[in-house]
């Protein structure tokens, strides 16, 4: 009979503790925080965060990469993009060009022009960091398919978009 609770104790406090320190409705959804997680949903419907951090994606940005064209020659830049639930986070620093404008997330493979799906702070000073509500599909699909996805920057040179890259994982 011991020996039966015993059994019984361990799984019955691990699945307590998944449930009471997991659960998304225990947790604050703030997006400014700096960890997050990874959903898994579970037969029932229930999404656990599981704390395992944000997906990182990131772009080198160049002029020769813009599409149409032509981007800024001299200019240079990177993209950090973090993907979470419902949120895509950007750190964008870019050099020589003229201050930036506008910054976007396109949909879009190399050699192509899409449409703009998320917006980001322009690096206007040369660099900006921002947060951006999105859809869970939309960021599934850019944490699973990055090379979809592209990001750019735009100033009043380049209205078209001075630099541009791939994001990959």
């Amino acid at each position: 009979m011991k020996r039966h609770i015993r059994n019984l104790i361990a799984p019955v406090a691990v699945s307590a503790f998944l449930f009471a320190g997991f659960a998304p409705a225990a947790q604050a959804d703030d997006h400014s925080s700096h960890g997050s997680g990874v959903n898994i949903g579970i037969g029932l419907g229930l999404d656990l965060d599981l704390g395992l951090g944000s997906v990182h994606r990131s772009a080198r940005l160049t002029g020769a990469a813009e599409v149409p064209g032509p981007g800024d020659p001299d200019g240079r830049g990177h993209a950090s993009v973090r993907v979470k639930r419902d949120h895509v986070c950007a750190t964008l620093v870019v050099k020589r060009i003229q201050a930036a404008s506008a910054a976007h997330i396109h949909r879009g493979a190399a050699g192509t022009a899409g449409p703009v799906v998320v917006h980001l702070a322009a690096p206007a000073d040369g660099s900006s960091s921002s947060c951006s509500q999105v859809g869970r599909t939309l960021a599934q699909e850019i944490a699973r398919h990055p090379e979809r996805f592209y990001v750019n920057v735009h100033n009043p040179d380049h209205p078209a978009g001075a630099v541009r890259g791939q994001l990959h994982r």
